[in-house]
């Protein structure tokens, strides 16, 4: 399923809803739409929200399937600015609050959430895939 979104905040609640059908039609779990939602929710809002500095309309792209039948792979392409999530550290999460500084724990909640999360620059291009296991990891323990 091929989405194009534009960088208006508005259409993430297009996005999610155009994603629920999605994970209806492929026996995606509601615990799993949650987290894929929250996964597409924070990266869609980045690029709306600094891909593009000389604002105007701009389209980007979530290019959504399923990957065999434990995995769904959501690949984000912008023409943004270059911007590789990837390249910053994992952010404080031991540090009290007063402590911490500001930003990057939602990408770090992507890549808890995601089983593999790439990014390359191509063509001008950002392009940012990430797998999440559609998988309760319940199904996959030993049981005791």
């Amino acid at each position: 399923m091929l989405i194009k979104i534009k960088n208006n905040v508005d259409e993430i609640a297009r996005l999610c809803d155009e994603v629920k059908k999605f994970c209806d039609d492929n026996g995606v779990s509601e615990q799993k739409y949650h987290d894929i939602v929250l996964i597409l929710d924070e990266l869609a809002t980045n690029v709306i929200n600094y891909a593009y500095p000389d604002g105007g309309t701009h389209t980007f792209t979530l290019d959504l399937h399923k990957d065999g039948d434990d995995h769904i792979v959501m690949k984000l392409s912008d023409d943004g600015i270059p911007f590789d999530p990837l390249a910053r550290d994992n952010p404080d999460t031991e540090s009290s609050l007063e402590e911490r500084e500001i930003g990057g724990l939602g990408i770090f909640i992507v890549k808890q959430l995601s089983e593999v999360v790439e990014y390359s620059r191509v063509d001008d291009k950002n392009h940012l895939s990430v797998t999440v296991s559609v998988m309760n990891k319940n199904n996959n323990s030993s049981k005791e």
